[in-house]
């Protein structure tokens, strides 16, 4: 069976559009496909032309007889029009919808979507393969787990799938199934991407944290479960030697979680002699920790921050504290590796403009290299969405508007409507990247000749997006 495995486009800025990576979820799920004897073609239509003609140029090219497409809340209505366009060429091509969306909903998305015949919920591996093998043999579906569709017309749901508990099972992820040349401008922000090639890594898969913001729990679980360091670095080698990339971004929420297997991933990049960024916890790292990683090649930590306010730290769950925030970066810094920083507005009902002022003196105070500061976006299975919607602060389910740096969002704080959100996100961007201590900082890095180009294309697309972007 000719499988595909598509990547809806994403409703994104321009300046974001310039720094697209690896659709990795989607080789890890072709890879493993491929193990057990399907063909598997990843068509990314964040990097290919999004029409009808060249969808079903891509389907006849590949013969494919089975779709499944990914899919986050922003995303979700650009893959049922991929979905729509797809049935308008081969109409009896079976659809499988996965991701964070549908794992949350899936009753809801498959009554909203009709397009989609199936739906994957939760991690990928097990039940599309399940799923794939029943619709080969003419098996029925009702009994995979981790799946939901339709059966005469009625939506059935089945139970959750189990975690695959050992990772190192899974075989080493493809990257041949991705067109690497669509994907030149994959990098970083904030590294010089002078010529580095880069490409995306996960380690681990779940995370124990309970921030009220976070769905990942509804696709990858609330466990952790932690590739082995030879696993891993086995994953770097094969990525060094078979693909020639020579940086890595790690996308595990928090890598530093288990200290002694992270020590041991460092020591392979090192010898590996790759460069690296990564993102962790501000709890997760110390000044011996910090060390290591700057003598191991990375170049760049990002650090989810959220709120310079205490009583919004505590009542998202985020369980840091500022006083952690001010260490790690002054620890960050003077190690100069590039630190970034994310924060979100609004991320609580009981958010006020004076816990936002003391977001932005925070900022100020840390200097971040790089830092985004997003709006809240409420996304199905997350407990903000539910405390939200019970206290009447969403006031329309449009889930193109679930965005949460280009759209008007349709709900609110008690104390900040969508229009004070959106005026205070601008307002501190333009505080901050208008601050001397910025702009020198930016001036310094410029005297390279190398990073100049790219801090100019970014900071166009930046003003661009702050002063003359219009929200949806």
């Amino acid at each position: 069976m000719n499988i595909a495995l598509i990547r809806p486009p994403k409703i994104s800025g321009a300046f974001e559009k310039i720094l697209i990576q690896e659709p990795i979820n989607l080789v890890y799920l072709g890879t493993y496909l491929k193990s057990k004897g399907f063909q598997a073609t990843i068509i990314d239509f964040e990097v290919e032309p999004f029409n009808g003609n060249n969808i079903n140029y891509l389907l006849k090219k590949h013969s494919i007889e089975l779709v499944g497409i990914t899919a986050m809340t922003p995303t979700i209505n650009n893959a049922h029009e991929a979905a729509l366009l797809i049935k308008q060429y081969r109409k009896d091509l079976p659809i499988v919808v996965g991701g964070p969306h549908v794992s949350a909903i899936p009753d809801k998305t498959l009554r909203e979507f009709p397009a989609f015949d199936y739906a994957v919920m939760g991690e990928g591996e097990l039940p599309m393969l399940n799923l794939c093998e029943n619709i080969m043999n003419q098996l029925p579906l009702t009994g995979i787990a981790g799946i939901a569709g339709r059966n005469s017309g009625k939506i059935f749901i089945n139970k959750p799938a189990d975690y695959i508990n050992n990772l190192d099972t899974l075989p080493l992820p493809d990257r041949s199934l991705l067109n690497q040349k669509l994907y030149t401008h994959a990098y970083a922000v904030g590294i010089n991407k002078g010529k580095k090639r880069s490409t995306v890594v996960f380690t681990s898969r779940g995370c124990s944290q309970k921030c009220i913001f976070c769905a990942v729990e509804k696709t990858t679980g609330d466990i952790v479960r932690f590739k082995s360091a030879g696993n891993v670095i086995g994953e770097l080698k094969d990525c060094r030697d078979r693909f020639g990339y020579n940086h890595i971004t790690f996308e595990d929420t928090n890598l530093t979680l288990s200290r002694k297997r992270f020590i041991e991933i460092c020591r392979g990049l090192k010898s590996l002699k790759l460069s690296w960024d990564c993102q962790t916890k501000v709890s997760l790292v110390d000044e011996e920790l910090i060390s290591i990683m700057k003598d191991c090649g990375c170049l760049k930590i990002a650090y989810g921050v959220e709120s310079g306010s205490p009583k919004i730290l505590s009542l998202i769950k985020k369980n840091i504290t500022i006083t952690q925030v001010k260490k790690a970066f002054e620890l960050t810094h003077r190690a100069k590796i590039v630190a970034c920083a994310f924060f979100i507005l609004g991320s609580h009902p009981q958010e006020n403009a004076d816990d936002i002022r003391l977001t932005e003196k925070l900022i100020h105070e840390i200097k971040p290299d790089v830092f985004q500061l997003g709006i809240i976006c409420p996304y199905p299975g997350t407990e903000i969405f539910r405390i939200m919607k019970n206290e009447g602060l969403i006031t329309d389910i449009d889930w193109k508007k679930f965005n949460f740096m280009h759209s008007k969002p349709p709900w609110r704080t008690k104390y900040l409507s969508s229009k004070d959100l959106i005026k205070f996100q601008k307002q501190i961007y333009i505080n901050y990247i208008f601050s001397l201590s910025f702009i020198g900082s930016l001036l310094l890095k410029m005297l390279d000749p190398a990073q100049a180009l790219n801090i100019i294309n970014l900071s166009f697309y930046m003003l661009k997006y702050l002063l003359f972007e219009k929200r949806r």
